[in-house]
């Protein structure tokens, strides 16, 4: 190497083609779907003024997410077989 600005070509250690990104997991989804329907409903009620119940409120949001990571967790296991 006469130039020492001159790029280096190295081997890849796997081809670039052969990466893949790994699909999203369904608890950061389901988790992060929550966060945004707190958001969404913190928001909608001091708009309208609407007095929501948090304890039953968040009761319901952590059903629906236990709901939907077991669906997903079910839906994932049948597929696989």
């Amino acid at each position: 190497m006469e130039n020492p600005a001159e790029p280096v070509n190295l081997p890849y250690e796997t081809p670039p083609e052969a990466h893949h990104r790994a699909p999203a997991r369904v608890g950061t989804v389901v988790w992060g779907a929550v966060v945004v329907l707190i958001a969404a409903l913190i928001i909608v009620s001091s708009q309208l003024e609407l007095s929501l119940d948090a304890a039953q409120t968040a009761m319901w949001l952590l059903l629906g997410a236990g709901v939907a990571m077991v669906t997903a967790g079910a839906v994932n296991l049948f597929r696989k077989k």
